[in-house]
């Protein structure tokens, strides 16, 4: 009788500005990071690895990730302003 092995995906937990996610993938894309973690639309903001302080600005690059790994990310879309006046 042969003995079954089965591969279980390992689930990799990371954070981002302090939240939980959690992935199935060793690479996600930057734009994949930033919309899991709720940050959209992605082109207003950039992804920062904490450890090494790397800067992603290419959306579409694929990040490797690592169990417990730390980003933050940064708003750098357009700051509405107020045009009210002051008399």
């Amino acid at each position: 009788m042969e003995s079954e092995i089965q591969l279980k995906a390992k689930t990799i937990t990371y954070y981002v500005n302090g939240e939980s996610q959690t992935t199935d993938r060793h690479k996600l894309t930057v734009r994949a990071i930033l919309t899991n973690a709720g940050f959209t639309p992605a082109e207003d903001y950039r992804l920062v690895r904490d450890a090494g302080n790397n800067t992603y600005t290419n959306l579409d690059e694929e990040v490797p990730l690592h169990e417990s790994e730390k980003f933050t990310a940064l708003f750098q879309g357009p700051t509405p302003t107020s045009h009210g006046s002051l008399a």
